[in-house]
């Protein structure tokens, strides 16, 4: 139920308010995980979406919301930056009643001083300059006075604290399997293999083959796979990222190969499961 009423705040926030709102865990415990809320957990603006579906884009995305969330952890309060794209937003740090456990970010808005930033995200990933212009251009260019967004996101803050609380307390005697669940459920974009799962939870191939079959019904790689596409149902339903975006997204490196995957496994193509939703969700 929290899930749910959390979610549909999001949506109003997104939808009545024009915010573009993003959820960023820091930890493998985290409420948002292995929930619908992982839908919030990536900028679906377009210019934000163009440099994930470049070479590594979406790694080195992660690994500057690390400096975030370090900078989160020392001021430990709400503050307003710009990340290294060039793309301002409003930073909220999470909290478990000791500890910054993630943040909330309220982004998508352009830099007066964009052109350095621009430069050098175009060097960064030797890409056109011009297509970086181009996508740069569509990001919101008025944003809105931090007390008006501090009335909105504490609440939302608050809510995804308690709940994340009251997660934990569910999960402390966590078995081997449900903890190598979470861990897939958490990394499932990044190039997931038996090797690193084994050496990640000290145990062999064979131990861990057929353990984690016993506890699932699935092997390794159809448990990937169904997470994967379930996550990219979620974005199809509450997102604006494109077919191409969401299959790199969610850990695909070909988008044909994810349509046609995905129309095996659910039955329809991802454009027309994202029809089929879309009266019925807040889509984006």
């Amino acid at each position: 139920m929290e899930i749910k009423i959390i979610q549909d705040y999001i949506l109003y926030l997104i939808k009545e308010c024009g915010l573009s709102v993003t959820l960023h865990p820091m930890n493998d415990e985290s409420l948002i995980t292995g929930s619908t809320l992982m839908s919030f957990n990536i900028h679906d603006n377009p210019y934000c979406s163009y440099i994930k579906s470049l070479p590594n884009g979406h790694l080195h995305c992660l690994a500057q919301q690390k400096k975030v969330f370090k900078r989160c952890c020392k001021e430990n309060e709400s503050f307003s930056g710009v990340c290294y794209a060039g793309v301002k937003e409003y930073c909220y740090p999470l909290h478990d009643g000791k500890n910054v456990i993630g943040f909330v970010s309220i982004s998508s808005y352009a830099y007066d001083k964009k052109d350095l930033f621009i430069s050098s995200v175009a060097k960064c990933f030797d890409c056109s300059l011009d297509s970086i212009v181009e996508e740069y251009s569509k990001l919101k260019t008025n944003m809105p006075d931090k007390s008006k967004i501090d009335t909105l996101i504490f609440p939302l803050c608050k809510m995804l604290e308690l709940a994340y609380l009251k997660e934990v307390k569910e999960t402390k005697t966590e078995t081997l399997n449900e903890k190598i669940c979470r861990y897939i459920q958490r990394h499932y974009f990044i190039d997931l293999t038996t090797d690193l799962i084994c050496k990640k939870f000290s145990c062999s191939k064979s131990h861990f083959s057929h353990s984690f079959k016993s506890y699932t019904g699935k092997n390794f790689r159809e448990y990937l796979t169904d997470i994967r596409l379930n996550y990219a149902k979620q974005l199809l339903e509450y997102s604006n990222l494109n077919v191409t975006q969401i299959a790199f997204s969610v850990g695909f490196n070909d988008s044909n190969y994810f349509s046609n995957l995905f129309k095996q496994k659910i039955g329809v193509s991802p454009l027309l499961y994202r029809k089929s939703k879309k009266h019925n969700s807040g889509i984006r």
